[in-house]
């Protein structure tokens, strides 16, 4: 599989995104209006979360950033041009990431639609999936460079290899 025509796809699909954004018709009154009772204070009569293709655009481009991320994590993930056995840990945060990060646009859809919902863990529902879920997991990929470090990045039979090549070039430098 070669990640970089994935790579070019995935930005080609996140310039698609951008350009319907940019050619995609405005939503009227998005930065509110003045309140009729308070000076100062502006309202947003429409809501740029309740409208359709703004929801549907945010939500892949979002999807973009994703897969993004994760290809890089891909191609920085070879060592003398083989994926290493962080690879599968990567591909696994990569889903997972991509169900909580759908699990919360949906949240978050879901309570746009309905002026506020319940709440989770002592906050609004798309807030603690985002806090509680979306957050961690990152620490998926940390925690495969931290205990898959040696195997899969540098050994110490390799660190020996470096001092012992460092020492030569020592030696003819003199």
């Amino acid at each position: 599989m070669n990640h970089f025509k994935i790579l070019f796809g995935v930005l080609l699909s996140i310039l698609a995104v951008i350009i319907i954004a940019a050619i995609a018709p405005e939503v009227p009154q998005v930065t509110g209006v003045p309140h009729p009772e308070f000076k100062g204070m502006f309202v947003g009569p429409n809501n740029i979360d309740q409208v359709s293709h703004t929801r549907w655009l945010g939500y892949f481009y979002g999807i973009g950033i994703i897969f993004l991320f994760g290809i890089m994590l891909l191609i920085g993930n070879r060592k003398k041009g083989k994926p290493t056995t962080i690879r599968k840990w990567i591909v696994a945060a990569i889903v997972v990431y991509l169900v909580v990060f759908t699990m919360m646009v949906m949240s978050h859809w879901s309570y746009s639609d309905n002026d506020g919902g319940p709440f989770a863990l002592f906050m609004p529902t798309p807030t603690a999936w985002m806090i509680y879920a979306v957050w961690f997991v990152p620490l998926i990929i940390t925690a495969a460079y931290v205990f898959k470090f040696e195997e899969a990045i540098i050994s110490d039979q390799e660190i020996e290899e470096f001092q012992q090549f460092i020492k030569e070039q020592e030696v003819k430098d003199k």
